[in-house]
């Protein structure tokens, strides 16, 4: 499962850097395209990940992990070979599904597969081989733009991805050995009606507090995607790997909180974390349409990392906290729904800005809107104390 986690994250952080680059550079499209392209690709893993919070395993799945696995690292190969807007969008909109399956599918597997003892451990092991993918990623891009160029650097995503379609097919194979520790599919509990389920899930105001945190974070995180690569380039004058190298800096923020978050959330509580961090990822992505020197703009674009590193988990850890077991994998995937739709909403609601105004805007917008997220959490938060 490690291995899995590590090659999804590792091919998807490979594309992240440069597809703005690609569309925008190589293929000659608009800048509203940029978007378009980058949204199909969050709104589709969006839907997908809600059809799959209604199982938890099953042979049927680990088989259709492995074919999600060899469509997702089929399509960046595909990129180079077409000039065509339309089938590029249609190619992201295929990978955004397989790529919902390929996240959900092997953090659900991952717990269940481990020993109850074992458990913190394993995922703790899995969730670092994560963060190993998000550097992986933008250190190949790095090397190969250089060397290769932006349009052949997409084959090393799919390259990244083989090693997952080698692991997913071990886990197909091994399946009878792995199903006999499984910890919940055999666990038999009273069964609850789906409308009822969401319901409770939705009414519970921790989860409501996670989700807004989480869906405000990337909605800024999604304008970040489309419109940073495009920004440097044309207005702080990046080369191509100097943006690679940008993105290098953001994850290594993220891995390095997301590594001490456990250290973190002992000093500061997790719901003032989840305020301190949505309001402060406000003031960055202020910054960022303001500074206008280099250096200064690819300092705050880590410290964004930094954030992103301890607001996902905070609200994966309230979460588990508040949410009955019962319905913690629905929950969740309607927790991670919260990322897809932030980066999938963005790039369209900014797109105009971008046009009419320039790229610098699309920071402040973004982080207008963030900021109603960090206004709710904070009223919410004070109805908690007050109940």
């Amino acid at each position: 499962m490690c291995l899995i986690g590590f090659s999804y994250i590792a091919s998807s952080s490979v594309i992240a850097p440069i597809l703005s680059i690609y569309i925008k550079d190589v293929m000659q499209a608009p800048v509203e395209m940029v978007g378009l392209v980058t949204s199909a690709f969050f709104i589709s893993s969006a839907l997908a990940k809600l059809i799959l919070g209604f199982f938890a395993g099953g042979k049927r799945t680990i088989s259709f992990l492995l074919i999600s696995f060899i469509i997702f690292s089929v399509c960046p190969a595909l990129y180079p070979l077409t000039r065509d807007v339309f089938v590029l969008t249609v190619i992201r909109t295929v990978q955004g599904f397989s790529y919902a399956f390929i996240g959900t599918a092997s953090l659900i597997l991952a717990a269940l597969t481990i020993s109850s003892l074992e458990r913190d451990k394993g995922v703790g092991i899995y969730t670092a081989f994560l963060s190993l993918g998000l550097l992986a990623g933008p250190l190949i891009t790095t090397f190969s733009i250089p060397f290769f160029g932006v349009s052949n650097t997409f084959f090393f995503a799919a390259l990244a991805g083989l090693v997952g379609i080698y692991a997913a097919y071990i886990l197909n194979r091994k399946f009878s050995e792995i199903e006999r520790d499984w910890q919940v599919i055999g666990v038999r509990v009273e069964r609850e009606p789906l409308k009822n389920k969401i319901l409770a899930i939705i009414r519970n105001r921790m989860f409501a507090t996670a989700f807004i945190g989480n869906l405000s974070f990337f909605i800024l995180f999604g304008v970040i995607l489309v419109y940073a690569p495009l920004y440097a380039k044309g207005n702080l004058n990046f080369s191509d790997e100097l943006v690679s190298m940008v993105f290098l800096l953001y994850y290594v923020a993220t891995t390095l909180t997301r590594l001490n978050v456990g250290k973190i959330v002992q000093k500061v509580s997790k719901d003032k974390l989840l305020l301190l961090g949505t309001a402060l990822s406000v003031l960055l992505a202020f910054s960022l349409a303001y500074f206008k020197n280099g250096y200064v703009f690819a300092a705050v674009f880590a410290m964004i990392g930094a954030v992103q590193g301890i607001l996902f988990p905070v609200g994966s850890m309230l979460i588990a906290e508040r949410i009955h077991p019962s319905r913690n994998v629905l929950a969740n995937s309607l927790y991670m729904m919260g990322i897809d739709m932030g980066q999938g909403i963005a790039p369209l609601i900014t797109a105009g800005i971008a046009i009419q105004y320039g790229l610098a805007y699309t920071f402040i917008v973004s982080a207008v809107i963030s900021a109603f997220g960090a206004i709710a959490i904070l009223l919410m938060s004070r109805f908690n104390q007050k109940s």
